[in-house]
């Protein structure tokens, strides 16, 4: 028996029998690398399946035989340069046709109901193998996404995702076709005004979510397909955070005069339209756990990226699902939501900071976490922007009221608890958007009062941050070292440390006179370059400390002794 493509060589004007299409298609696939490679012979192989299974109906004799014809067309389509017409606005066209024909087929019950199991499965195949074929394309092929709109792609997604007859592949298709679809300010405000597609996505990731959570629990097994659930739901959602990413530049105009829009939220008058799709973010963030290596599920990577595009307070439907009233938490903790955002953040700080010495260098895994811990960080800044009792509760997880005080003589990065994790995440250098977003997330804890951000992560580890940030030191701060509050214990603004005198000197007679020259030269470093670009004005501590005798340079011989 001969392949497909033999067969249409040695009988090109012969109408093939069912069974020769079939086999033929069978055999074509199992030596598929026969008919690869070579530019010239593909292009022809391409041009053959769409002439007689898309263009017209020669050989689509069964469904099989459709499905095996579009299985060659993806293969194909993974070398694109050598099956170019796979991108053109016909063959797209043609593909989206054919997946809408079928997949209205097995969508209207008395249709369906005539089809047996395997005219069904080969019809469902066809669906996933055509969507595949279209996603080959426009991943390597921008021009193919402009194509893709125009061909109506939106719509055929839509009908599909809203669906209940849609096949978990399909859906990961449909999700990862609007992910790279998705290239224009334009098309997202069809697809939310025209469509309603930020409603039926959430309705097709709440599906995929509640059999996830029956797995979790043990009382359904996870279903066999080509994606996991968390695979699909992570797709589905990467199409909704592209989604409310172009749809808010769509309303905002472009970006110009220097405006970062990346810090806007959709306006109240249009997060209505979301409110569905960022309920389900929030309950993917509570129901998937944080992976085994410590990271982040990708769907909820996706989820907080949503979150980061609407305000926690308006409109008033959102600040309710934030926070609902008794009336409307139906006897649910009110604070479910904010407590599970607070505890991903905890949970990827500990990961990133652990329980090491103080001493650890931190960059590299700061580096690993920070496209993840960031967005996290930034609603958690956004919450305690806007809700007063979420800051007092939030600041009271951070600096516990029973722990208050008792580590006050220890260096704020050195005391236990997140706060000093967090002071260790603040002071890394060049750490890209992740010690900013930790600085923010600290100040507004402190409601945006400079002295006491300064008090409670010292100005030695802040210094950085407020440098980056344009924020001025108070000129009384540094003024206060060594005055002495109501206990009686001095405060030092620069290390964020309470001490008192005998302390100090204590500590001083346990280093070694190399530790005391070591720290002094750090010291000395430090604020002469915080004077040299006048984030302060001050006079060196160091020279003060060295003319007072506390500090004394070791001469060349007293250093050769000690070698």
């Amino acid at each position: 028996m001969s392949d497909y493509f033999d067969l249409i060589s040695d009988r090109p004007e012969k109408q093939l029998t069912s069974s020769e299409i079939e086999r033929g298609l069978e055999i074509a696939t199992k030596d598929i690398a026969k008919h690869m490679g070579n530019q010239q012979h593909q292009s022809k192989f391409t041009t053959v399946l769409l002439q007689r299974f898309l263009y017209n109906d020669t050989d689509c004799c069964s469904y099989r035989a459709t499905s095996l014809a579009l299985g060659i067309l993806k293969i194909f389509g993974r070398h694109i340069e050598n099956s170019p017409e796979l991108t053109s606005i016909e063959a797209i066209r043609a593909l989206l046709e054919l997946t809408e024909q079928i997949f209205g087929k097995i969508s209207d019950p008395k249709v369906n109901a005539t089809m047996d199991l395997d005219q069904q499965t080969y019809a469902v195949v066809c669906c996933e193998e055509a969507l595949t074929c279209v996603a080959n394309a426009m991943l390597q092929s921008d021009e193919c996404k402009k194509r893709f709109a125009q061909s109506g792609g939106f719509s055929t997604l839509a009908k599909i995702l809203g669906s209940d007859k849609i096949s978990s592949t399909a859906a990961f298709l449909c999700g990862r076709c609007l992910f790279l679809a998705l290239v224009s300010n334009e098309d997202a405000r069809h697809l939310v005004k025209d469509l309603d597609l930020p409603n039926v996505l959430a309705k097709a990731i709440r599906i995929y979510l509640n059999q996830q959570i029956s797995c979790n629990s043990g009382s359904q097994q996870l279903p066999k397909g080509r994606f996991t659930l968390q695979q699909i739901i992570a797709e589905l959602l990467k199409a909704g955070m592209t989604l409310c990413v172009r749809f808010q530049r769509s309303i905002s105009g472009p970006l110009d005069n220097g405006k970062d829009l990346r810090d806007d939220s959709i306006p109240e008058e249009h997060a209505f339209e979301f409110i569905e799709l960022l309920r389900v973010s929030l309950d993917v963030l509570c129901f998937l756990p944080i992976t085994s290596q410590g990271h982040l599920a990708d769907a909820s990577k996706q989820a907080f990226s949503i979150a980061l595009n609407f305000s926690t307070k308006r409109p008033r439907d959102v600040e309710e699902m934030w926070l609902p009233s008794t009336e409307a938490s139906n006897g649910a903790d009110k604070w479910a939501y904010v407590d599970r955002v607070y505890g991903l953040f905890e949970q990827l700080v500990g990961c990133v900071v652990g329980n090491d010495s103080h001493k650890d260098d931190i960059t590299d895994r700061a580096d690993q976490y920070q496209a993840e811990l960031t967005p996290v960080t930034l609603v958690l800044v956004r919450l305690v922007t806007e809700h007063i009792n979420v800051r007092q509760r939030i600041l009271q997880r951070v600096y516990p009221e029973e722990n208050k005080g008792a580590e006050f003589d220890k260096l704020p990065e050195m005391r236990s608890g997140i706060s000093a994790k967090l002071v260790r995440l603040l002071r890394i250098p060049q750490g890209g958007m992740l010690p900013g977003a930790i600085g923010d997330f600290l100040l507004t804890l402190m409601s945006h009062d400079v002295k006491q951000f300064i008090m409670a992560v010292g100005y030695g580890n802040a210094a950085g941050y407020m440098l980056a940030r344009g924020i001025d030191i108070p000129a009384d701060v540094l003024k206060q070292v060594g005055d002495k509050g109501a206990d009686q214990v001095a405060v030092d603004p620069v290390t964020g440390r309470a001490f008192d005198q005998a302390a100090v000197d204590r500590e001083l007679a346990a280093m070694t006179d190399e530790e005391k020259e070591r720290e002094a030269e750090r010291l000395f470093v430090l604020f002469e370059r915080l004077n040299r670009t006048g984030v302060i004005k001050v006079e060196n501590p160091v020279h003060q400390a060295m003319q007072s005798g506390r500090f004394k340079e070791l001469s060349d011989d007293e250093d050769n002794t000690r070698k």
